[in-house]
């Protein structure tokens, strides 16, 4: 019986062995490892979606304090919430309006978030890169980024 031989399996049947052996306890290991959601995660991570958006004409907002999220000239499309910081998605007639928008969205909640970023895209537009964003910070205030 040649050496690379051992009790009738081939070295090539070894080293298969070794190899499913190898994934099946990286599976094991995973699936011990993998963190179940608790309800701490589930407070720091929120993901609004708006797929309704912009409202029938007239249709005004239940509370009176908060800013209008749909008007004649922008709506948002999305907002997400993540470790404290805000993203907010926005389609709008003027991009170039940025700062009024993200100041509108931004004022009422930044003493909620440690960022709070607007992405401004044309209306209309569906390219995956949009035409301004704002960002804010307590410590950098207002920042400004244009992608045209």
């Amino acid at each position: 019986m040649p050496i690379h031989v051992l009790l009738g399996v081939t070295l090539r049947g070894w080293i298969r062995i070794g190899l499913v052996g190898s994934a099946i306890a990286l599976l094991f290991l995973n699936w011990t490892l993998r963190s179940v959601p608790t309800e701490t995660d589930a407070a720091n991570f929120e993901v609004v979606r708006l797929d309704e958006l912009p409202p029938p004409d007239g249709e005004a907002s239940e509370n009176v304090g908060d800013p209008l999220l749909v008007n004649d000239d922008w709506y948002v499309r999305n907002m997400a919430t993540a470790h404290g910081a805000f993203v907010i998605e926005v389609e709008a007639k003027d991009p170039s309006q940025t700062e009024t928008i993200a100041r509108t969205l931004i004022e009422p909640i930044k003493d909620d978030y440690a960022e709070i970023l607007v992405y401004v895209n044309q209306l209309g537009d569906d390219s995956d890169l949009p035409a301004r964003r704002m960002q804010w910070t307590p410590r950098d205030g207002y920042v400004e980024i244009s992608y045209d």
